[in-house]
């Protein structure tokens, strides 16, 4: 049993959306955008740990516009596929499917705050149900992003302690129970040794005196502190985590190591309380990366992905968890016009063949791509230098902005652009002006025009005389032309290249560095260690940049600006 879909009506975030999940599904956007209020969504359905009190709604449930109007209802409707559970059928009853299907609705009303809780097996045969009677069998395991560690483990930790005590054999209980016993007997030796410091005499003398000034009865009666008055089982209960490195005992460890310790543990306890014949357990984790290195954080996504028995919902600000996803179990929470919905609705194989071709050229960057508010593309690396650059000397700071800047390094730009509009991430890029020779004919191709045209879904131009290069395409106006049709796509189309281009706008600068007196010597001194040499060009004349902010090769970088500010 798996939840595959939730649609979600005039609650918090979401006017409307419709969000697919997955089996492993990671939830990322920016901040505010909904995902914690997308999970609590799940949970006023599934959260055994919500009282009935708890699921009450608020005012501040019922989802405001742009315009101040707030909905007068909300609805949260969750769709289950894939139920074979013997116990969650014979719960569920009539309300699953033939094609084992079923839906969870909860829907409230703004005027009178009261709620209404639904189960079919379709919408068009939803029943009115007194209760989440069903959490027995269907539920869902929830761990906070804003986590108490230190409670938290302890919390855990007792819990698991009782469910391990309640799976032994009676051997088994009967071990245990003499180990008990010599326990109790040892913590009695323990209270005797207790009573013989002398700062606890005095400090139990000084109370006792007070006690009989108190009251005639109390002559008779006096405390002391006592360990046998802790019982066995409390004791054990009480006692903290410890750790051990090389055989050597070690502090228990910082924020990061005590967060690995609660998802063990927590994993741990799942595991016991998890009866697949019984019951059906949704797990889900807010920010599961909280303080710990990326290295650990790709090691926890993997776990996250593998370990645990069950669908499992993370949500994340993590690059280097997201890159650990297949790209179709990730939903992107997006807002539009104020309400938040999900990209492409939620997991998708639209973007699963995209991926495919990108194979081990998935790194870093392109998954932090992924949380940007726009992405500039370019070929390569002397590029990515040059519009970093660019933007520090004019005063524009990327992070403010959330612009990343990805080279594509031979990778066709289209495989890129289709994930970034999968996940309706806008984009901004800047090609080559290549023109390539087609074999066994006279003649070649416009590669650098032609594909700026795919991309813009506009027709391919014919082949030219193998006698025309980049030059040409300029000095006839065809440059111009095609510029004239992308550039408002967010497209641009080199004259020649990077270096060439930047001679035509920053020659002296380039002759200079260069130390050339032909700027087609200094160019090809550029190439030569393209990506070294346009570094320390960049060093040496980054004050003159301001200068070319309105030239042609700034327009991709403006253009991103702009898209982002509207």
């Amino acid at each position: 049993m798996i939840i595959n879909k939730v649609k979600i009506e005039g609650f918090r975030n979401f006017e409307r959306s419709e969000i697919n999940f997955n089996d492993k599904t990671l939830i990322i956007g920016s901040n505010d955008v909904g995902k914690t209020n997308l999970i609590y969504a799940l949970r006023l359905l599934l959260d055994k740990s919500l009282s009935e009190r708890d699921i009450e709604p608020e005012l501040t449930d019922f989802h405001i516009a742009e315009n101040g109007e707030q909905s007068e209802s909300f609805s949260i409707e969750v769709y289950f596929s894939d139920i074979t559970e013997d116990a969650v059928l014979a719960t569920l009853k009539g309300n699953v499917s033939d094609d084992g299907e079923s839906l969870f609705k909860l829907k409230a009303d703004k005027n009178t705050l009261e709620y209404e809780l639904l189960i079919g097996s379709c919408p068009e045969e939803l029943e009115v149900v007194p209760s989440r009677y069903y959490l027995k069998y269907v539920n869902l395991r929830y761990v906070r992003s804003r986590r108490d560690l230190k409670n938290f483990i302890n919390s855990e930790k007792k819990h698991l302690l009782k469910l391990s005590q309640t799976n032994l054999a009676e051997e088994q209980i009967s071990e245990d129970h003499n180990e008990m016993a010599k326990i109790s007997r040892g913590l009695e030796v323990i209270n005797k040794r207790v009573a013989r410091l002398n700062y606890v005499k005095d400090s139990t003398s000084v109370v006792n005196q007070e006690l009989k000034k108190l009251a005639y009865s109390n002559d008779d009666y006096s405390i002391q502190l006592d360990s046998g008055a802790i019982k066995v089982n409390q004791f054990i209960e009480n006692l903290e985590l410890g750790a051990s490195s090389s055989g050597s005992k070690i502090t228990l460890g910082g924020d990061g190591r005590n967060n690995q310790i609660l998802l063990a543990l927590w994993k741990a306890k799942s595991q016991r309380e998890f009866d697949p014949d019984y019951e059906v357990t949704f797990y889900c984790v807010e920010e599961p990366e909280a303080h710990l290195h990326p290295h650990q954080q790709r090691k926890l996504a993997d776990y996250l992905i593998s370990e645990l028995a069950g669908q499992t919902i993370i949500t994340s600000h993590s690059p280097q968890i997201t890159e650990r996803y297949s790209p179709d179990s990730i939903i992107n929470l997006i807002n539009r016009n104020g309400s938040s919905k999900a990209a492409s609705s939620g997991c998708s194989n639209c973007i699963s063949e995209a991926w495919d071709n990108l194979g081990y050229r998935m790194s870093i960057l392109p998954a932090e791509a992924f949380f940007a508010s726009c992405v500039i593309l370019v070929e390569g690396p002397s590029e990515k230098l040059f519009y970093h650059e660019m933007a520090t000397a004019i005063g524009i700071d990327l992070d403010f902005y959330n612009i990343s800047i990805l080279s594509v390094d031979g990778v066709q730009f289209e495989v890129y652009i289709n994930i970034l509009d999968s996940l309706e991430i806008p984009w901004v890029m800047r090609t080559d002006n290549d023109v390539s020779k087609v074999p066994r004919k006279p003649e070649k191709r416009l590669a650098g025009v032609n594909r700026c045209q795919n991309l813009a879904k506009l027709p391919e131009l014919p082949n030219v005389a193998e006698t025309t290069f980049a030059q040409d395409i300029v000095a006839n106006g065809t440059w111009q032309t095609v510029s004239s049709t992308i550039n408002p796509l967010g497209i641009f189309l080199a004259k020649i290249d990077l270096e060439n281009d930047l001679a035509l706008e920053m020659e002296n600068e380039l002759k200079q560095y260069s130390g050339k007196d032909d700027i087609h010597e200094a160019i090809k001194f550029i190439q030569l260690r393209k990506a070294i040499r346009m570094r320390e060009f960049l060093s040496a004349f980054k004050d003159q940049l301001p200068n070319i902010a309105h030239g042609e090769i700034a327009k991709p970088l403006m253009f991103a600006i702009a898209e982002v500010s509207k």
